[in-house]
Parts: structure tokens; sequence; C-alpha cells
């Protein structure tokens, strides 16, 4: 038996498409009163519909059309708007608090544009939704699903975010100016250029993510994972990252001016050109770190853990070093001039072409420490152990001195013209208690504290 083509040709598009029909009663019923709780409005045509103050809780508006409607403090609790458009919607101070609004079926939630000021959108899932250029100041997102949704680049400003599930979540150049995060998911986020200024991210999970060109002046970062994140560029100057987890993190060219980083986890992170000037780094791990040409004038890095860094050309010019750990550092023509190196342990670093200017050194730690060439005018080496050091002339000196001999620059015969001293050993006499002070051209001149 021949079917005929036309046949067929009819039947191929109800095959091919889900029959989605909203009931026209309930319809009819929400345009008139406002009010129909658990209405089946599924595929609803509602564009530029007038429903402020409508309950709509539990309805299910599945695949509905809401381009341009008023939806001001309208209630949608536990409401299912998967796939729905909400285009240029108002929906200022709504009730969205578990909402449907993700991906299912293929059908993708549309909030572009849309006014969700002061919303309430507690525990609603929004994964895979499209909400760029939305309005969502002082929004209350707080345990949302947000993943993979794209809000790029919405307003969330003083939004509330706080244990909100935020992996893969686009939010390039968003607006979180005081925004709550803390204790988000946000793994892999990518939230580059994004303004974070005082926002809180205290105990958040932020690994692998990117925020590269982000400002983040005076957040609030405790305890925050930001392992491998991508932080380059990024503005940090003033913020609180103290007991951060930093591991590994790419900070080139970040400014973390006055940051708070005492007891960060810093190990292996990327530091290159970073500015921590007058930065807390107390207690702070960064081992492995790659510092070069990184400005820490007038930080305070007592005892920080900086063996095996890469501080080559880095200025630590009025830095606090107490009782630091350098081992096998490296700090090729860095500065710390003027800085206070007292029981700071730099065995095997490489000090070459260092300057040490006026830096105290007392009972430091130089034992096979490369000081070839390096600058110690002025340097306070009062107990300072440079037994084995390069650079320096360590041979036993008169019976009755220092266990440590005090060094001073005298002419390179050998250099003709050059201008860098060699060192040679000073010894200091047995009755003396006051520190060593290094001046180049003159005896070794002692001094009263």
């Amino acid at each position: 038996m021949r079917i005929p083509l036309l046949a067929i040709a009819l039947c191929l598009p109800a095959l091919a498409t889900p029959a989605i029909a909203a009931n026209p009663q309930h319809v009819e019923r929400l345009l008139k009163v406002k009010v129909c709780p658990g209405c089946d409005l599924t595929g609803a045509d509602l564009t530029g519909a007038k429903l402020k103050d409508a309950n709509l809780s539990e309805a299910d508006l599945t695949g509905a059309n809401l381009t341009g409607a008023d939806l001001t403090q309208a209630t949608l609790e536990k409401a299912n708007l998967t796939g729905v458009k909400l285009v240029g919607t108002n929906l200022e101070k709504a009730n969205l608090r578990e909402a449907k609004l993700g991906v299912a079926n293929q059908l993708v939630a549309d909030l572009s544009n849309a006014n969700l000021k002061e919303a309430d959108l507690y525990g609603a899932n929004l994964e895979g939704a499209k909400m760029t250029y939305a309005q969502l100041t002082g929004a209350n997102l707080q345990k949302a699903n947000l993943m993979s949704a794209n809000l790029a680049p919405a307003n969330l400003s003083q939004a509330n975010l706080k244990e909100a599930k935020l992996k893969n979540v686009i939010m390039t150049g968003a607006n979180l100016t005081g925004a709550q995060l803390d204790r988000t998911q946000s793994d892999a986020a990518k939230l580059d250029g994004a303004i974070l200024e005082g926002a809180d991210l205290s105990q958040a999970y932020f690994g692998t993510a990117d925020l590269s060109g982000a400002v983040l002046t005076k957040a609030k970062l405790l305890g925050t994972t930001l392992e491998t994140a991508n932080l380059q560029n990024a503005n940090l100057s003033g913020a609180d990252l103290s007991n951060a987890n930093l591991k590994g993190a790419g900070l080139n060219n970040a400014n973390m001016n006055a940051a708070n980083l005492s007891n960060a986890n810093l190990t292996s992170a990327k530091l290159g050109k970073v500015n921590l000037t007058e930065a807390n780094l107390m207690g702070a791990n960064l081992s492995l770190a790659y510092l070069e040409a990184a400005n820490l004038q007038r930080a305070n890095l007592s005892g920080v853990d900086l063996r095996q860094a890469q501080l080559s050309g880095a200025d630590l010019s009025g830095a606090t070093l107490v009782g630091a750990t350098l081992g096998n550092a490296n700090l090729t023509g860095s500065k710390l001039n003027d800085s206070n190196l007292t029981y700071t342990n730099l065995s095997t670093a490489n000090l070459t072409q260092a300057n040490l200017g006026g830096a105290n050194l007392s009972n430091a730690n130089l034992d096979r420490a490369d000081l070839n060439q390096a600058n110690l005018t002025g340097a306070n080496l009062t107990n300072t152990n440079i037994k084995d050091a390069r650079g320096a002339n360590t041979n036993s000196p008169a019976s009755g001195s220092s266990t440590s001999p005090a060094v001073r620059p005298t002419p390179n015969p050998a250099a003709g013209s050059s201008t860098t001293p060699t060192l040679q050993p000073v010894p200091n006499p047995a009755s003396s208690s006051s520190p060593t002070i290094l001046t180049p051209g003159r005896p070794t001149e002692r001094r009263s504290p």
C-alpha cells in the first residue's frame, strides 16, 4: 500500500518537534487575575505581558516567551523556567527562590538584559543560562547553581553569591563590587577583567580560575584557594589574602601594594615584576617562587620561606626579613640596601652584585653564600656567619676576635680602575661588643649602638 507523499510531509514536523502547548484557560486566568500558582504555561507567548505582583509559584513556564514582560515583585518560587525567554524582562524584586532557569533538552534560559535587581534567586538553578548584561544589583543568589552560565558583563554589585556553584561560569568584565562570594565553588571560572573591589571571596575555591586583569582592591580572600589561578595584571592593592593558597598561581605584573599575605602559600608562584611594596608577607611560604624584578620595598618578610626562590633584580630595599630562610635563593643583582636581615638564613644564596649597603646582617647566616661583587658598604655584620662564603676571605682572624670576621672592602690591584672592591677580613678587637660598620677606604670603625 502506497502512502501519499503529501501525508508524510505533513506528519514530519509533528514528529521532529515535541508538542509544547500551554493550557489556554491557565493563560487566560493569568492575564486576567495575575494569580496562577502551579499553572501549565509551557510554551506560552507572554511577550510584553503586564504581570506585576503576579503569583506564578510552582508554575510550569518551560519554553515560554516573556520577552519584555513586567514581572516586578512577581512570585515565581519553585517555578519551572527552563528554556524561558526573559530578554529585557523586568524582574526587579521578584521571588525566584529555588526556581529552575537552567538548560534542559537543549532549551537555554535567556535572561539577557533582564532586570533582576534585588531579586531573590536563592537556590535557583541557572546552570548554562544566558544572562549577558543582566542587572543583578543586590540580588540574592545564595546557593544558586550558576555553573557554565554566561554573565558577561552583568552587574552583580552588592549581590549575595554565598556558597553558589560557579564552576566554569563566565563573568568576564562583570561588576561584582562589594559582592559576597565567600565559600563559592568557582573552579575554572572566567572572571578576567571583572571588578571585585571590596568583594568577599573568603574560603572560596578558585582553582585554575581566570582573574587576569581583575580589580580586587581591598577584597577579602582569607583562606581562599587560588591554586594555579591566573591573576596576571590583577589589582590586589590592599587586599587581604592571609592564609590563602596561591600555590603555582600566576601573578606576574600584579599590583599587590600593601596587601596582606601573612601565612599565605605562594610555593612556585609566578610573581615576576609584581608590586609588593609595603605588603605583609609574614610567615608566608615563597619557596621556589619566581620573583624576578619584583618590587618588595619596605615589605614585611619576617619568617618567610624563600628557599630556592628566584629574586634576581628584585628590590627589597628597606624590607624586613628577620628570621627569613633564603637558602640557595638567587638574589643576583638584587637590592637589599637598608634591609633588616637579622637572623636570616642566606646559606648558599647567590648574592652576586647584590646591594647590601647599610643592611643589618647581624647574626645572619651567609655560609657558602656567593658575595662576588656584592656591595656591603655600611652593613652591620655583628656575629654574622660568612664561613666559606665566596667573594669573602674568611681565613681565621687574630686570636680573641669574633668567629665570624668582619669584612671591609679593599682595592683589588688586579682590577685596575674597577670600582668593585674585594672583601678582606678585619679581626674585631676581643673587647669590642659594638656592631661592625663597613666603610670603604677607612679602617673598620666601631660605633656605639
